[in-house]
């Protein structure tokens, strides 16, 4: 990971999930340019970068994430979007999506 979790200027909540993903995620994302939004994140992969991942607390309920999924080329039948996820969750989905 190209950026200190603890530094990131981001939620707790959104920190969290920073700093619980494993070694083998961490090494297969990079966190993306900065949107200026502390209850949002954005991962892409290291060697490609339209691969994204984009994790939210905006409405979703206490202790739960959302994750918005981005792909280089369209991919039908694939999920887009997972919401009310709980961190455990998150952290499977984003190794999937990253095939870390």
């Amino acid at each position: 990971m190209n950026v200190n979790p603890w530094a990131a200027p981001k939620a707790r909540e959104i920190r969290r999930v920073l700093v619980s993903l494993d070694e083998r995620i961490a090494q297969a994302c990079d966190i993306a340019e900065d949107s200026g939004d502390p209850n949002m994140v954005t991962l892409h992969h290291t060697e490609l970068n339209k691969l994204r991942a984009h994790v939210f607390l905006h409405g979703q309920r206490a202790g739960t994430y959302g994750i918005f999924y981005e792909y280089p080329h369209p991919v039908p039948g694939i999920l887009e979007s997972e919401e009310n996820i709980p961190l455990p969750k998150v952290l499977e989905s984003l190794a999937l999506h990253f095939d870390a």
